[in-house]
């Protein structure tokens, strides 16, 4: 039987801006969930009928939170979480584990009744005896050796062929290229730009700074190296910052209005139909595949506006106001009201929505480009986290079919925003390679990607530092790598060697 809905109220800081990928701007991640809002996103996902995500974050919750006076109602959902998703070895240990923690609770007849009927059913057929994962079988591809290139300190087309060259023999397959350039970014040297912002491909949907694409194609493939063209969405207004209808609403729970955000409106038909022609246009190169940026998020505040309401009402019936689900507090937090979650659900179903039209747009044209997408680190670490300030979900994601799940496991980032040291880091990543590789299905489909740069000073991280996350990674679970920013003084074939430390199964067991 599905347990009851648990909503309970949730504070948050307001999210601030900080860097990320391109120079764009993000949140700050403010402080980690508390028990109380733990056991509620755990609760809202097995009211959804998600199983097997519900016992991971029950799970996690006893994890976090030890002395959690929802550690019980936790440690009993966790068992009917897993007898939920047919997984009944499971529930039968966790059952027994909370009779024996809890042996005073409410619970207590009900976990001795579903001991007896889950014995009988195990010695029947013994159900449930291993994890279930959202993601096809392992194929047993060949994980991705990448690069992730947003500046180039080259002059001439010569020196981009040479570069090649060299990454290629160094055990990097695939380039991930930015072809798209924000104000304040810095202009690739080989070609003398004719814009301040734009994209870099042949397209009249948009201002073009240069048609650089195809030369860096053909360079890439004489080089034996793959080509994603790395390729922004809701932030590629260029050419219609002056169109106040087609641009991104929020709303500022302190003056209690719909304001301008940054970027375009994703649920106003006219822009998808600007983005799909302009992946169109971006289609017609010989590219390999695309990298969605990290702007296909929508945060805590953003999604309102009257595109979204209509949306909103013909879908769930109801009519959209912010001041339902974000209450300010008399402390300037934000308590997330019960419709909440549903809201976060149904912004991350429209952003998956908007990323499969572009999909089928540039496969119309070009039917063999695969397709990564960019996903931040607390999809994996914290989907709560995830879902209520970025509208993103791991899980969702990967029902979409995406070619390769892109994470972000910038360290230095994690470090600062988490207040953990470099241990607790590493440790953290190392267990999001395995979580993120058990929800895919496929380790080979991971992109794990590594930062070389600190975002704050600018500074370049020593090449030890990076290798020794990167051999430890590889050490867990053969998932694709990438370093981002590119350096032309990193040694990339690291890459390739952190496959040399695979030690498999017993390295993934030391993780739980």
């Amino acid at each position: 039987m599905p347990a009851k809905r648990v909503f309970l109220f949730l504070n948050f800081l307001l999210l601030t801006v900080c860097p990320e990928d391109a120079g764009s701007s993000g949140d700050l991640r403010g402080p980690a969930f508390t028990d109380i809002g733990q056991f509620n996103y755990a609760a809202f996902l097995m009211d959804e009928g998600r199983y097997n995500s519900a016992a991971r974050e029950f799970s996690r919750l006893i994890e976090m939170f030890p002395s959690s006076t929802y550690k019980e109602k936790a440690q009993f959902m966790l068992a009917e979480s897993y007898r939920g998703a047919g997984r009944y070895r499971k529930a039968l240990e966790n059952y027994r584990l909370f009779l024996a923690n809890f042996k005073d609770s409410p619970f207590v007849p009900r976990a001795e009744s579903l001991i007896k009927e889950l014995g009988r059913l195990v010695g029947e057929n013994g159900s449930g005896t291993g994890p279930v994962s959202v993601g096809p079988a392992s194929t047993g591809g060949r994980p991705m050796r990448a690069v992730q290139i947003s500046y180039m300190d080259l002059e001439d087309p010569g020196d981009l062929d040479r570069e090649f060259s060299r990454l290629k023999k160094a055990g990097i397959d695939t380039v991930i290229f930015r072809v798209f350039h924000n104000r304040g970014d810095r202009f690739y040297r080989f070609f003398d730009p004719r814009k301040e912002a734009g994209v870099y491909f042949r397209t009249d949907r948009s201002p073009v700074v240069a048609d650089i694409l195809s030369p860096v194609v053909l360079l890439a493939h004489r080089n034996g190296l793959r080509l994603f063209a790395w390729m922004t969405t809701r932030y590629a207004d260029y050419g219609l910052e002056d169109r106040p209808d087609l641009a991104c609403k929020g709303f500022d729970p302190v003056r209690r209005v719909i304001t301008r955000c940054r970027g375009l409106d994703i649920f106003n038909e006219e822009v998808v139909e600007h983005l799909e022609g302009l992946y169109t246009d971006l289609a017609s190169y010989d590219i390999d595949g695309i990298l969605f940026q990290d702007d296909l998020v929508l945060r805590q505040t953003e999604g309102f506006g009257p595109e979204a309401d209509r949306a909103f009402r013909r879908e769930a019936g109801s009519s959209l106001n912010p001041e339902d689900i974000l209450l300010l507090q008399n402390d300037g937090s934000i308590a997330y009201t019960p419709d909440f979650y549903r809201w976060a659900r149904w912004k991350n179903r429209r952003l998956l929505n908007v990323a499969a039209r572009l999909k089928r747009a540039v496969r119309r044209v070009n039917p063999d480009v695969e397709f990564a997408i960019n996903l931040m680190y607390e999809s994996v670490t914290s989907p709560a986290h995830g879902l209520a300030w970025l509208s993103q979900d791991l899980e969702e994601a990967v029902k979409k079919g995406f070619d390769y799940y892109s994470i972000m496991a910038y360290h230095r980032q994690m470090a600062d925003e988490l207040e953990k040291g470099h241990e607790e880091i590493k440790d953290l990543i190392k267990r999001m390679v395995v979580d993120a590789s058990a929800v895919v299905g496929d380790p080979s489909r991971v992109l794990i990607k590594v930062q070389t740069v600190d975002w704050k000073t600018g500074e370049h991280l020593s090449n030890g530092e990076v290798v020794e996350l990167l051999r430890e990674i590889g050490a867990v679970e053969r998932v694709g790598l990438a370093v981002f920013p590119y350096r032309d003084d990193f040694p990339f074939y690291e890459l390739g060697r952190s496959d040399l430390a695979f030690q498999g199964e017993s390295k993934r067991n030391a993780l739980y």
